[in-house]
């Protein structure tokens, strides 16, 4: 039986109590891409920057550090 844990991304979001879709909005790319990203697919390396600019943001917004790519393990 194959267990998936959550990814990085979707722990985070869970944590700063943000939507997919509010991540869509600050990123400017697809519901689908974040979907992806979040079930491990594979992206692209400017979709990833994207999601972490996104993220970062909401980050200094509640004065949390901000994380790196590596913290999000994207498969790229």
């Amino acid at each position: 039986m194959l267990v998936m844990s959550d990814s990085a991304l979707l722990r985070l979001r869970e944590r700063l109590d943000i939507t997919r879709e509010d991540v869509v909005r600050r990123s400017h790319i697809s519901v689908a891409t974040v979907r992806n990203a979040e079930k491990g697919a594979k992206i692209t390396r400017r979709s990833a920057l994207q999601i972490l600019h996104a993220v970062n943001s909401y980050l200094r917004e509640s004065n949390q550090p901000e994380v790196a790519l590596d913290d999000l393990e994207f498969v790229l």
